[in-house]
């Protein structure tokens, strides 16, 4: 799907989209688990469909109303699972399905299976589980000699792998094991916060973590709006002004609402109140600093702003970038370079800053959040540029071209690349 956009006159009112770091969690949990949840504020993201389509194909019985969900779990193990292009919902599944001790074969889209797991295979390996890497890249899983005897895992590529491990123990009832190095440990805040809601406990000393199970009853949960999501308005309004945005919990454990402190700190245009995030167009943008180490998703959408500002944007621990959908480092210096950005790479930092603004003819992405943070640039910047492979926009944000609509971007969709 190609679109070309045409800038208006910006302002109005949005809706963030469910955070799928919570809905996938909450749904995978509840069917590996067998206790029932009710789930509200879903967006149905391609990311969200995967893990309720494993949940279906563990027995769960779900029904839907509008944008809930209840999820009565009669699990059985599968015999072969699809994870799609969702890195989340393969790697908690991969350690659900050993807690449980299924014998199941997974498979996925091709993108995925290039992307690193073999840390958190070595560690399931270590409490009894086996692994065949097949052909397409994916593993088949017997988990039938897993225990819940103590491991050590390395997170310095992806907290999601502790994560798992956290869903494994609390699954077999308790446990203990070590993580190490770990990073993007306020995912992991997610993650625990998910097991409390389902009466599982999670202690953590240091690098040490201890799991112990209670009594659970059904619970009805609110899946808040996304941080990463919101943030592609949230850096469109400080160019443009008169944009709200709505549904996003100011006390929020994920790390992407750094957004908020990020670009206030800026720009000082951002104002908060009961009825949401309302962004007024910056006078002036001061230079940025961003962590990708810590907040990696928004490292895209931030790579934007240095295109069009004089100070400019610098993301440090970039290789961390390499790792995700896409090699997003590559990405991000190709992306701003497009749009005529000087930009300036070294061991320690990516250094982005306004240069000759261009209108690229042509940019495509298969990774969701470049080719949403491409879009912005090209509202920003008012270019005639042709957008490409814009499907990819559905693993996260399935609305995003519809809330761009509401505010007064003008797109047209090219019928014949359909």
């Amino acid at each position: 799907m190609n679109i070309r956009i045409k800038k208006g006159s910006i302002g109005g009112t949005i809706f963030s989209p469910s955070s799928k770091s919570f809905t996938q969690r909450y749904v995978l949990y509840s069917a590996f688990s067998g206790k029932p949840v009710k789930l509200n504020n879903i967006s149905f993201s391609d990311d969200e469909i995967v893990s309720i389509k494993i949940a279906e194909k563990c027995n769960a019985v779900i029904k839907y109303d509008r944008k809930s969900m209840t999820i009565n779990p009669e699990f059985r193990c599968p015999d072969h699972l699809y994870v799609g292009e969702s890195g989340t919902s393969y790697r908690l599944t991969m350690g659900l399905l050993c807690a449980r001790k299924c014998r199941t074969s997974i498979t996925g889209e091709p993108s995925l299976a290039t992307r690193p797991i073999e840390t958190l295979v070595n560690a399931l390996s270590q409490a009894g589980s086996k692994f065949h890497k097949k052909d397409d890249g994916f593993y088949s899983v017997d988990g039938e000699n897993a225990s819940n005897i103590p491991v050590e895992i390395d997170g310095s590529v992806s907290s999601q792998y502790v994560s798992s491990m956290l869903f494994y123990y609390s699954i077999k009832g308790e446990g203990s094991f070590i993580a190490n190095n770990t990073v993007s440990t306020d995912y992991l805040k997610i993650t625990e916060s998910c097991l409390a809601n389902f009466g599982v406990n999670t202690y953590r000393e240091g690098n040490n973590y201890k799991i112990t199970s209670e009594k659970y009853s059904k619970k009805t949960l609110d899946i808040e709006g996304d941080y990463s999501s919101a943030s592609y308005f949230i850096v469109l309004g400080i160019f443009t002004g008169n944009i709200v945005i709505k549904n996003l919990n100011y006390k929020s454990l994920q790390p992407d609402r750094k957004i908020i402190e990020l670009i206030d700190a800026a720009t000082g245009c951002i104002n908060i109140d009961s009825t949401g995030i309302f962004i007024g167009k910056a006078e002036h943008v001061r230079k940025i600093t961003l962590d990708a180490a810590v907040s990696p998703d928004l490292a895209p959408i931030v790579s934007v702003i240095g295109i069009f500002s004089e100070e400019g944007v610098r993301i440090y621990h970039y290789q961390r970038l390499q790792a995700k959908e896409s090699n997003r480092f590559t990405g991000i210096v190709n992306m701003c370079k497009s749009f005529g950005a000087d930009v300036t790479v070294n061991e320690s930092f990516i250094e982005i800053r306004k240069g000759q603004i261009k209108s690229p003819s042509y940019i495509e992405y298969n990774d969701h959040r470049m080719i949403m943070s491409a879009i912005i640039a090209g509202v920003i910047a008012g270019s005639d540029t042709e957008f490409g492979k814009c499907e990819s926009i559905n693993k996260s944000y399935p609305e995003f071209l519809n809330n761009l609509k509401k505010i007064g971007v003008d797109i047209y969709f090219d019928m014949n690349l359909f």
